[in-house]
This record gives C-alpha cells, structure tokens and sequence, in this order.
C-alpha cells in the first residue's frame, strides 16, 4: 500500500534537499521517500534497542540495598579515598 503525502516547504528548505538529491542522482521524490524511510527504520531500531536494554534495568542485585542518599555515597567515597590501592605497572 502506498500514500501520497503533500508538503509546502519555503525555498531555504527545498533548494538544500533538492540539491542532495542531485547529488545522489535522485528525483526530489525518490531521496526524501530513501530518507524518510531510514528515519522509520532508525527509529523502529532505536526502540527496538531501548526495550531491549531496559529489559536489564535493575536486573543487578548488589547483596545489599543502595540509594542515593548523600551521607551513603560520602561514606563510600571517603572509604575509598582512605584505603590505599595497589597500583599494578
């Protein structure tokens, strides 16, 4: 199935895509359709991508509760500045 879609564009518009469509030796028509298209697919992809990676999202259990309350982070921060790490060369 295909749809005819109509567009008013002002000329700082058209003449920027009309000349990428010569230069890809395209009809103004042909190009956009080619850029209109990856955008859907890039989009499905991002999408596709994202539930994919959310799907992990709180999947570590740590084997202890963590927050985001500032004297929890000070505490492991000054804990960790404190001790003296090894540095391997």
């Amino acid at each position: 199935m295909t749809h005819q879609l109509s567009l008013e564009i002002t000329d700082d518009v058209f003449q920027p895509l009309a000349q990428a469509a010569r230069q890809a030796g395209q009809s103004l028509e042909q190009w956009a359709t080619a850029q209109l298209r990856s955008c859907a697919v890039s989009a499905t992809k991002r999408t596709a991508d994202l539930a994919r990676l959310m799907a992990h999202a709180g999947a570590v259990d740590l084997g202890k509760p963590t927050g985001a309350d500032n004297e929890s982070i000070d505490a492991d921060l000054a804990r960790e500045y404190g001790s003296s790490h090894e540095v391997g060369h």
